[in-house]
């Protein structure tokens, strides 16, 4: 699909409350859809505001990139490690939406923080996605229809 706009400047965006419905890896980038959009600054307050939008990293093998996904078990919480390719099959079969929270930037890696969304009970799960990068993300997007 292609955008109307493209930008690396993160200042000017966030990620924070979106949902990935679509991830793709090819060439080492590693881009995740977000139909609902994602948060721009020059569009307001609205959360999230733009169109249809994207967003690519170009990752860095050598760094990789894993997700944790935390549950309560006999009142212990639980890190289950999920590849890459395994995120990549699970929320393109639609099993499963990556909301994005917070996002933490250390050397030549990013750290979000967000939820997995199911389609049933427990409904979410808290997860961790790292990113190892050397480069900024590219954000891609539609203007709000």
């Amino acid at each position: 699909m292609t955008f109307q706009y493209t930008d690396n400047d993160r200042d000017r965006f966030s990620l924070h409350d979106c949902r990935a419905q679509h991830i793709q890896l090819e060439n080492d980038i590693l881009t995740f859809t977000f139909p609902d959009g994602i948060w721009c600054e020059q569009y307001g307050q609205d959360w999230p505001n733009t169109g249809k939008a994207a967003v690519s990293f170009h990752v860095d093998q050598m760094r990789g990139t894993v997700l944790f996904v935390f549950h309560d078990e006999n009142k212990k919480t639980i890190r289950t490690d999920y590849t890459l390719d395994e995120l990549i099959r699970k929320v393109n079969a639609g099993e499963w939406e990556l909301e994005f929270g917070y996002r933490y930037d250390g050397y030549q890696e990013i750290l979000y923080r967000g939820w997995i969304w199911e389609n049933h009970e427990p409904w979410t799960y808290e997860c961790q996605l790292f990113i190892g990068t050397k480069e900024e993300a590219e954000y891609l997007w539609n203007d709000p229809e």
